[in-house]
Parts: C-alpha cells; sequence; structure tokens
C-alpha cells in the first residue's frame, strides 16, 4: 500500500512539474485529450533567412470531432505560438472542415473527424547564427465533441526543434 502511495505521489508531482513548465505556453490548462497532436517541420535545417513550415498533426480520437473556424458557440481549434526573437510567424492555414451534426440538435457545424494538418510558416531571420538550434513551441487548444456530449476546450503543447545551418 506505501509504494503504490508512493508511485502515486511520484507520478502526481512529475506530471505537475512538466505542465508548470508548459504553462507559459497555454492559454489554459491542460486537460484530458479528446485528439493526439504531433509536431513536425517540412525541414530539420534551415539557412538564415530561408524559409520553413511548421505543422501540427491533429488526429481526432474515435467517434470525436474537433471544431473548425465559424462553428459558432463552440470553440475552434487554433495554433498559439510563442514569439522567438530569431523568427517571424506566418498566419496559420487550416484544411476544409466538414459539416457535422452538433449533440443533441439537428444543428450542423464545421469541424473535423479525420486526421487534418495546421500549417504554419515560419521565415528564420537573416540574424540567425549557423549552428544555433532553434526550438520553437505553442499549444493548439481545441474543443471536441462525440455523438453524445461536448468536452471543455483541451489544450495540447507542441514544441519543433530547427537547426540553423
Amino acid at each position: 500500500m506505501r509504494m503504490a502511495t508512493s508511485l502515486a505521489v511520484i507520478l502526481t508531482l512529475s506530471m505537475s512539474a512538466a505542465s508548470g513548465r508548459a504553462q507559459g505556453l497555454l492559454s489554459g490548462k491542460p486537460t484530458a485529450q479528446q485528439a493526439s497532436v504531433a509536431a513536425q517541420a517540412s525541414a530539420a535545417t534551415v539557412a538564415p533567412g530561408a524559409a520553413v513550415t511548421l505543422w501540427a498533426d491533429v488526429t481526432p480520437h474515435p467517434s470525436m470531432h474537433v471544431y473548425a473556424e465559424g462553428a459558432a458557440e463552440f470553440t475552434p481549434v487554433a495554433v498559439k505560438l510563442t514569439p522567438h526573437a530569431s523568427v517571424s510567424f506566418g498566419k496559420a492555414s487550416y484544411p476544409k472542415p466538414a459539416l457535422v451534426a452538433v449533440p443533441g440538435t439537428a444543428e450542423k457545424v464545421p469541424a473535423y473527424s479525420q486526421p487534418f494538418r495546421i500549417a504554419v510558416p515560419v521565415t528564420v531571420k537573416p540574424t540567425a547564427k549557423s549552428g544555433d538550434t532553434l526550438t520553437l513551441g505553442g499549444a493548439v487548444n481545441y474543443q471536441a465533441c462525440d455523438d453524445r456530449l461536448c468536452y471543455p476546450v483541451a489544450v495540447a503543447p507542441v514544441l519543433w526543434t530547427i537547426a540553423v545551418k
């Protein structure tokens, strides 16, 4: 019993520490996830002054949908990036959503039920030094529902690492 309690305390403290470090990137507290989010970049190395695209690949869990822009009364998916002195971020682009039913109504709103990719163009500033490693962070905020109920807004931290060549 003591060992189980000790493990629970260690796990709770570890999760709290990780959560605390991520808070600077998040617009809300991390919550239970109804989708998985993976970060990728179009290139692992970039020259100063060059462009790269950051991707956030979002996969709704089975039977879930994630709301898109235009879903009135719901929070649409959005990527929020932490400013970085060595890059400038462009406007994020989102794929065209499908129309899905709102649980408990006949209303249909734009949402994603299948995996989708958010793309953010990034320009590495000419002042970036060759050999630097850029760690770019942010969060994907979204609201999801299944066919019965809607969940609170979820926050998924994302992190990209790019080398300057």
